[in-house]
């Protein structure tokens, strides 16, 4: 029998997240206005992303815009069945990051996962270019641990934080080696995540199952050990 959610469930007003079976890779959409939705972070496999396409489909959804967390393959795939001209946002560190290593970018997404509509992947916009399309009441908090021009999303009108490739409860951290100092970038992005602790009512991984405020609180203090 179909599934007629595609495998999505509600988490908050609007929220509704997908999870594939690889990685525990989250995908996140959130209604705005209409019809209209945000999509963060589509992954993994070719067919996760076709799910979540016919979800839309089934729901009458359009992707207004999208938003990446981070600089990763994993966190940077896109199809045409969401819009082949729809923005993607991203700080602008992930941006470069993404523009400068493009056709190894799109190498690698061919190599670890076949099917994708590479040069469809790792395009991004700086979110300072959103302008109005950018809802008033979200925040983008930017750190460097993990990877360049990582950053939360904080929609404070819904009470949740999405935390990118942070706080999950399948994955151990993971420090950008490359930076001069990652444990640093890595505990100061914590301390940026706690200050959302209080007022978060769910908070969704990159990776892994989502939360609430209280869990949050808890893998801050196991990612801290």
């Amino acid at each position: 029998m179909t599934d007629p959610s595609h495998g999505f469930v509600e988490l908050a007003d609007g929220v509704w997240l997908h999870t594939s079976e690889r990685g525990m890779t989250t995908t996140t959409v959130v209604a705005l206005d209409g019809e209209r939705c945000l999509l963060v972070d589509p992954a993994m496999e070719p067919h996760d992303l076709a799910a979540v396409a016919d979800w839309l489909a089934a729901t009458d959804r359009r992707v207004a815009f999208g938003w990446s967390t981070h600089a990763h393959w994993d966190h940077v795939l896109w199809s045409s069945r969401f819009g082949r001209d729809v923005p993607r946002f991203a700080t602008q560190a992930n941006v470069a990051t993404c523009s400068a290593e493009l056709p190894e970018l799109h190498g690698y997404i061919d190599h670890q996962c076949p099917g994708h509509e590479v040069e469809l992947c790792g395009l991004l916009t700086p979110v300072r270019a959103a302008g109005l399309l950018w809802p008033a009441a979200w925040e983008v908090a930017e750190h460097r641990a993990h990877a360049p021009g990582h950053a939360l999303l904080w929609l404070a009108d819904r009470g949740v934080l999405i935390a990118g490739d942070m706080v999950s409860d399948i994955e151990i951290p993971t420090l950008d080696l490359d930076q001069a100092d990652p444990l640093g970038d890595y505990r100061r992005a914590l301390d940026l995540i706690e200050a959302y602790a209080d007022r978060a009512a769910v908070f969704i991984p990159g990776h892994g199952r989502a939360g609430d405020g209280t869990e949050l609180r808890c893998r801050l203090e196991l990612d801290r050990r």
